[in-house]
């Protein structure tokens, strides 16, 4: 999903730029304040555990995909903490040429703004009802994985929109990203499970939505993530 420079028109590469960037920053300001001695080494983590997981590619002809993460580490430390994360991860790609440095605000968007909040409220809404049929650890599981595959499909379909921008794309174009996605998706929901079972079992402290989190402070105003931060 990562898109190189020179494919999208400059100016869209540039608006998305800024609106990552506030994002980013309020991200930094909901985040900022409830970093403490526990939750900084796992913002790291998540970190190196989603670049090194990136690195897992699944053939899907015509094209290939990995994990993206974002819906996994926002239920694992909060829409806002796992921002951060996804952009760290991507600014690294980035200058390694996994995508580009002028379209690392678009990349982020799709990736990471719009993944981590949308993919975050999916799973939440999908834990809450699973969790009145099950015990907390499974409902986590089967929500997050979930809601990582319909956030995936979703993001690939917004990553079709913006490519209309591009001469030539056209709809045919935006179907077959989206469905070409809907495929690759299946391994990001499996990717999910496994990696978030391993932590389920291992470091349940790490997830947000469990109770006993260490991390839920990371992840405030539950219903309303957008609003603004605490003085």
């Amino acid at each position: 999903m990562h898109v190189p420079d020179g494919v999208v028109p400059l100016y869209l590469q540039l608006i998305l730029f800024v609106v990552s960037i506030a994002f980013i920053v309020t991200a930094v300001r909901r985040v900022n304040g409830r970093l403490d001695e526990r939750t900084v080494p796992y913002i790291g983590v998540l970190a190196a555990v989603i670049f090194a997981a990136q690195f897992v590619n699944f053939p899907v002809p015509p094209s290939s995909g990995h994990l993206i993460g974002s819906t996994m580490v926002a239920v694992m430390l909060g829409p806002w903490a796992g921002m951060l994360v996804i952009a760290l991860v991507l600014f690294i790609q980035a200058l390694y040429g996994d995508g580009g440095m002028l379209t690392y605000g678009l990349n982020f968007f799709n990736m990471g703004a719009f993944s981590c909040l949308f993919g975050w409220l999916l799973a939440l809404s999908l834990f809450k009802a699973l969790k009145k049929r099950m015990d907390e650890k499974r409902a986590v599981l089967v929500a997050t994985s979930l809601a990582s595959y319909v956030t995936t499909v979703v993001a690939a379909f917004i990553l079709g929109i913006e490519l209309q921008t591009v001469p030539g794309f056209g709809v045919a174009g935006l179907l077959v990203i989206t469905g070409i996605h809907a495929v690759i998706a299946v391994g990001e929901a499996v990717l999910t499970f496994v990696i978030m079972l391993y932590f389920v079992k291992a470091r349940p402290q790490i997830i947000s939505f469990l109770s006993g989190s260490e991390v839920a402070e990371l992840a405030p105003a539950v219903d309303a993530p957008w609003a603004r931060p605490a003085e």
